[in-house]
């Protein structure tokens, strides 16, 4: 159960993992944990106390609209607890993809950079 915490980014983190997730499996039907996070952007964090969950909900809903947008979600990562472990096996296994189909070095550097990018976004 999640507890009412007001750092408590669990909820946000499951709907976006499971959009990741479904989407990988079952393609665009996973947009349906999409909607489900703006309808709780909007209605289930619309109290002041709750701005930073809010935020960092809405950057989550930004990064998926962004890959969906630029046909990217491949690019996904997990976040929270799953994220950890399968952020070393996916970048390991992307970039041994990389060099299998003969990119260089700087492209390989690019890709990730982009991955990267799109993931955590430029403000860290």
């Amino acid at each position: 159960m999640v507890q009412q915490d007001a750092d408590n980014f669990e909820f946000a983190e499951y709907l976006y993992n499971e959009f990741v997730e479904n989407h990988r499996k079952h393609g665009k039907d996973a947009r349906l944990y999409w909607y489900v996070l703006g309808s709780y952007i909007k209605l289930g964090l619309s109290k002041e106390n709750q701005t930073e969950e809010r935020q960092y909900a809405q950057k989550l809903s930004n990064i998926i609209g962004e890959a969906v947008r630029d046909w990217n979600t491949h690019l996904l990562l997990l976040k929270g607890e799953h994220g950890e472990q399968e952020y070393k096996q996916r970048m390991e296994q992307f970039i041994k993809r990389l060099w299998a189909l003969g990119h260089d070095e700087q492209s390989i550097i690019e890709l990730i950079i982009k991955k990267l990018k799109l993931n955590y976004g430029n403000d860290n």
